[in-house]
């Protein structure tokens, strides 16, 4: 009987801090040698203002990571001076290349040995909110996965079971015979608990302790990448 399990990523499979720190600091060059003045005037404060008021006027932003993005550069754009039609394309432009710096990811260690064991016997796939593309070459790991969903692409974000049916349905498992491994306790747990899914918290290094407020608690909690197999065996046997 075929099984299924799904990983988040950023956080799960690689800390995802450094990759956006080193491509914010990619776009801050990329803006500045085509429009100097624009860093000083649109530093992260600046940037984080813009965000917060496209939020407000268009909640569904916040399942599309990618196009907030977009829509953050491209407002900056227009209130620096550009027409709406080249600050749209340079927008474009500026997402293609935060893009590629995007996918510049170091996995935790450890992450393709249990990869690779684990695909003998299961299937496995992406479940993310983030707009990391698995079958990128920089990753280097899309051949472990039968498949993706990203939040960008289908316009709604885990915590919501939409996202876990969609990936039952794709799959052609029964809900029983999956589980899903995650960093956060709303997004990846209590997600997967409301569709009836197993779930595995990934708490690395043990360095959180689980709030009184996270009520939906995991099937199993693992520190380690190394602790995976087992647990998913132990839920999935």
């Amino acid at each position: 009987m075929k099984k299924l399990v799904a990983f988040d990523l950023d956080n799960t499979l690689w800390d995802v801090d450094p990759v956006i720190q080193r491509a914010e600091y990619a776009m801050e060059s990329w803006f500045e040698d085509r429009f100097p003045g624009f860093g000083v005037r649109y530093p992260f404060a600046a940037r984080e203002e813009i965000r917060q008021g496209l939020i407000i006027e268009n909640p569904n932003l916040l399942s599309d990571i990618t196009m907030l993005r977009y829509e953050i550069y491209k407002k900056a754009l227009k209130q620096f001076g550009l027409p709406t039609e080249e600050a749209s394309s340079v927008a474009q432009a500026a997402l293609s290349y935060f893009s590629e710096w995007r996918q510049k990811v170091d996995l935790y260690p450890h992450v393709k040995e249990v990869l690779e064991g684990l695909q003998a016997d299961y299937s496995l796939i992406v479940i993310t909110n983030g707009n990391a593309d698995i079958f990128h070459p920089y990753i280097g790991i899309g051949h472990y996965f039968d498949f993706a969903i990203r939040a960008d692409q289908v316009g709604v974000a885990k915590p919501d079971v939409k996202l876990f049916e969609m990936a039952v349905e794709r799959s052609g498992v029964t809900i029983e015979n999956m589980v899903h491994i995650g960093d956060h306790p709303l997004d990846d747990v209590a997600g997967a608990a409301n569709a009836g899914i197993k779930s595995i918290w990934f708490n690395r290094h043990g360095a959180r302790r689980w709030h009184e407020d996270w009520t939906l608690r995991s099937d199993a909690e693992v520190h380690s990448i190394l602790a995976l197999p087992e647990a998913i065996r132990l839920l999935l046997p």
